[in-house]
């Protein structure tokens, strides 16, 4: 094919049909290798395509020479580019430069990024300079020493949201002793001037700061307004001290489509730049920050900050994760909504422990004497061993089926993430069940317990109307659709 495609460009016959064939092509790295072995480092049947009156085919020939890596026509396409008079093609040009060597632009290119901040493009060259000055931006920052924020304002006064759910808001609510509080449906809201002391606790998944102003517009110049004009800039100066450029990403939740939800983000993005003279610069790598809109009940928005400056060490031990891994803040709300139920200097077994996050969490909140982990699954158990060290505690692992798992003493407490039903037949999650009740009768003492998180409610409540060595002691709904619980059971003598 390549041989092909190179005799149909000599002619010149229907370029665009043959570029726009060889850039797809040139997808597999085979292909590009085989272009490269023709073409011996001289791109002329590509370069003279660069100054051909359709503008489709001058885009094409120049992505296909970045794609090829053909650093002899770096200064083509730089001069390609610069005299180009097609907005919709300029960012290809860039694309194609930054797969190459383009050290020697960078002063001219930062001079055009400076002129194109400056400049306000009619509506329909909007869109165009918004993917030219993205290209640039990234150009210029992979060769630049970036300087990062660091969050320090941690004794201000804050509003924030510790995320939750609306199940178990109260669990996190109770571990705040300081500032005043109020429970919402998606958590906790909290007026406080000690982010340190919530930093500590383990039991939500994010802390979401508030901003002054409640509700966006769904347009985006209005939102824009609404942001600039909000205490958004503030509040960045008083967490970094700073007023240097901070660089964000937009998070956008809710019921808008996708195609709409995109479009809307990258124009209030751009907005937002320019109103706030580029103070604010959009990442969607490199951020520091995250705005995120929530959608609301009427189509507006709430804005919320994520500060990824912000030191996150609730689960500094959590090097290692496997897919099935419980999240580590569910973990935690397990083991909070169970601790009535626990005893100090307890012996414990998990039997599917994965990385130990529940066993941590469970010895975070109630000390044990002994913890020992079972998993079937080697990489979970040697990640549990290094996460375990990380976290300066002494716990058991064993790689092994837990239904063959014998030991010379029972144990006080099973804690546990039931495996997920996955591609068994519900029958066969029966039969799962029943030997998993049959077992820890076995392993636990008289009056010890089960703390079972799990997905699958019909069969245990199953088990506890069949079996009378197990009782049933409470149980706790863990999402919103009642997907998940935590049952606590007692072994009967």
């Amino acid at each position: 094919m390549v041989e092909q495609h190179y005799e149909s460009l000599k002619t010149e016959e229907n370029p665009r049909k043959e570029l726009i064939s060889i850039k797809q092509e040139l997808k597999e790295k085979a292909v590009v290798l085989e272009w490269q072995k023709k073409l011996q480092g001289n791109y002329d049947i590509f370069l003279k395509f660069l100054e051909h009156e359709d503008a489709k085919v001058r885009k094409n020939a120049a992505l296909i020479l970045g794609n090829l890596q053909a650093q002899q026509a770096a200064l083509s396409l730089y001069e390609a580019y610069q005299a180009e008079t097609q907005r919709f093609v300029k960012s290809d040009y860039l694309t194609a430069l930054s797969q190459l060597d383009y050290e020697a632009f960078v002063p001219e290119l930062q001079q055009r990024l400076k002129e194109l901040e400056e400049y306000k493009p009619a509506e329909n060259e909007e869109k165009h300079v918004r993917e030219e000055m993205t290209v640039l931006r990234k150009m210029l920052s992979d060769k630049e020493e970036k300087k990062h924020h660091v969050f320090r304002g941690y004794k201000e006064n804050y509003e924030v949201i510790l995320t939750t759910g609306k199940k178990n808001q109260e669990i996190t609510e109770r571990q705040i002793r300081k500032g005043k509080t109020l429970r919402m449906k998606s958590g906790v809201r909290v007026k406080t001037d000690d982010i340190r002391e919530l930093l500590e606790i383990p039991t939500y998944r994010e802390m979401l700061f508030l901003l002054n102003a409640r509700t966006l517009q769904p347009q985006p110049e209005q939102a824009a307004d609404t942001l600039v004009a909000s205490n958004l800039l503030e509040l960045l100066k008083k967490a970094h001290g700073s007023e240097e450029t901070c660089y964000f990403r937009l998070g956008i939740h809710g019921k808008m489509p996708l195609d709409k939800r995109s479009e809307f983000a990258k124009k209030l993005a751009f907005s937002l730049e320019k109103k706030t003279a580029y103070r604010l610069r959009n990442s969607t790598s490199d951020y520091e920050i995250e705005i995120r809109l929530m959608e609301k009940s009427d189509g507006t928005f709430l804005p919320l900050i994520k500060f990824y400056t912000l030191s996150e060490e609730r689960f500094y031990y959590r090097k290692n994760t496997i897919a099935a891994s419980i999240r580590p803040e569910q973990a935690a709300t397990v083991a909070a909504l169970a601790k009535p139920y626990m005893e100090e200097d307890a012996q414990i077994l998990d039997p599917f422990c994965g990385v130990g996050t529940m066993l941590l969490e469970r010895n975070r909140i109630c000390p044990a004497r002994v913890m020992y982990g079972i998993d079937i699954f080697g990489k979970a158990i040697s990640g549990a061993r290094e996460n375990t060290e990380l976290a300066g505690q002494n716990i058991y692992y064993i790689n092994r089926d837990f239904f063959e798992f014998t030991h010379e003493y029972l144990f006080d407490e099973i804690i546990t993430n039931m495996p997920e039903r996955g591609k068994k037949s519900k029958e066969e999650q029966d039969i799962f069940y029943q030997r998993f009740f049959e077992k820890a009768a076995k392993v636990l003492r008289e009056k010890g317990k089960i703390m079972m998180y799990s997905n699958e409610k019909n069969f245990v409540k199953k088990q506890l109307r069949v079996r009378k060595d197990f009782t049933m002691l409470q149980e706790y709904s863990m999402d919103e659709k009642d997907m998940y619980y935590l049952f606590i059971m007692e072994k009967r003598g």
